[in-house]
């Protein structure tokens, strides 16, 4: 089917609905533009849905302000209304001031709902395939986006603006745009996230308790009553699983995010190395898979509470810490990140410590937490090459190091808010993102709620 037989002309287009995606897509229909959200899997949720991550994290600093407002927190009021968050908890490793678990599930229907009632339309199942693009006033502009799907087989978008959050800034690499090429070969690995059903909490809490040295320092390790626990350690456990080939890569812990009341535990513990532009996600499937079964195996063996444990589940989706990152008009650095600096052109406000994952190593690169939060310019949203090209989530403009704070999913609620404002207002005012009055888009975003747009 030629392109030409099905053409959709949105005011904006997004593309992916994890966390930044379904946060800009409901903020660009709440601003008043016709808004289509394109999403490749079948679901809603993204990464933090859909990878099962143990929680979501970032909404306040380390004094425990907080800094993550607007259609991020409305979010988790309506799972707490569901009974599918308690909301923001102190954290028990005091990793951060807070963590929010979520029932994934329940995270995505509630999501989805936002999206209904702000009037979105949406398409699943659909994969961006190719951009075309043309000469604009300050650059080249992405003059239509060519999607496939059972439902339409291959139609052409043409939207006056596109954001894309597709994580891996798909549209961005289709039309030919510039990427940040700091330390590629440290991109921070691939994981498979698992959840285990039938542990014994009353045996696993017992001997954490008992070993309290073999967990972070100052862990709250809670009793099996609690709604939620999180335990980062087990590490002897894990070096003995090593040394007697149950487990086939080391790592010095493990991340266990606990429901005990359900008997529900999230392991956060598989790890393999993973090329930049992620064009061997198969073959990195296959390999975490293994390793999924044999962190199954280990914990029945080594783990006490553990024996008649089972596999609830698997992320439907291999969980990609960093892929490309896009070179914006403006980059957040290290810097900017650690010492807490403040921008005229802030959308928002970040707090999440650095966290870099050792892509070579059993453990972590580094993890280092921030004593104030910083702003994220608006610049890191906007393409250095396309006048009609945003950006949101983990693909923002920013340094290897930054983009181990500024990836985080309540930082991807605020930049995906924030992008889907500005493509909304960019409509309206009929002029293009880098030319957007940034005054007048923080004015909406104050009023929209969000934290830190000055």
């Amino acid at each position: 089917m030629s392109p030409e037989k099905h053409v959709l002309t949105p005011q904006v287009l997004v593309v992916g609905a994890g966390s930044a995606g379904t946060a800009a897509a409901i903020a660009a229909a709440e601003t008043g533009a016709d808004t289509l959200l394109v999403e490749a899997s079948g679901h809603i949720g993204g990464t933090l849905a859909r990878q099962l991550l143990e929680h979501s994290a970032g909404f306040h600093d380390a004094a425990g302000n907080q800094v993550t407002g607007g259609i991020g927190q409305r979010i988790i009021a309506l799972l707490q209304e569901y009974g599918g968050s308690p909301g923001h908890i102190p954290d028990d490793v005091k990793y951060t001031a807070t963590r929010t678990p979520v029932n994934h599930a329940e995270l995505s229907m509630c999501e989805a709902i936002l999206l209904r009632r702000a009037g979105v339309r949406l398409l699943l199942n659909t994969v961006v395939v190719a951009a075309q693009t043309a000469e604009g006033e300050q650059g080249k502009r992405v003059t239509a986006v060519v999607v496939e799907s059972a439902a339409l087989g291959r139609a052409l978008i043409r939207p006056e603006v596109v954001v894309d959050c597709s994580g891996d800034a798909v549209v961005f690499a289709l039309a030919g745009a510039s990427f940040q090429t700091d330390r590629l070969r440290s991109t921070q690995p691939a994981s498979l996230l698992l959840k285990l059903g039938g542990v014994d909490y009353g045996s696993l809490l017992t001997y954490a308790s008992d070993n309290a040295d073999d967990f972070r320092p100052g862990s709250r390790i809670g009793t099996p009553t609690d709604e939620h626990v999180n335990l980062w350690g087990f590490g002897r456990l894990l070096e003995q699983g090593h040394r007697e080939g149950r487990l086939s890569w080391r790592r010095t812990e493990l991340h266990l995010a606990g429901w005990p009341r359900r008997a529900e535990a999230v392991l956060n513990l598989t790890r393999t190395p993973i090329d930049p532009a992620g064009s061997r996600l198969g073959d990195t499937y296959l390999t975490l898979a293994e390793q999924v079964m044999q962190t199954v195996a280990w914990f029945r063996r080594y783990v006490p509470g553990g024996s008649d444990a089972y596999l609830a589940d698997v992320a439907d989706r291999v969980g990609v810490r960093e892929s490309r990152r896009i070179k914006g008009i403006t980059t957040l650095r290290e810097e900017d990140v650690r010492s807490g600096r403040r921008s005229p052109d802030s959308i928002g406000q970040a707090a999440f410590p650095i966290d870099v994952h050792a892509s070579d190593a059993p453990g972590l690169s580094h993890t280092d937490g921030l004593t104030a939060a910083y702003d994220i310019p608006y610049g890191i949203l906007v393409g250095h090459d396309h006048d009609n090209l945003l950006a949101a989530g983990r693909c923002v403009s920013s340094t290897h190091e930054a983009n181990g704070s500024a990836r985080i999913t309540a930082t991807c609620f605020t930049t995906g808010e924030a992008a889907g404002t500005a493509a909304a207002l960019a409509v309206r005012h009929r002029t293009n993102p880098r030319r957007l009055d940034v005054e007048q888009l923080q004015a909406a975003l104050r009023q929209r709620a969000v934290i830190g747009a000055r």
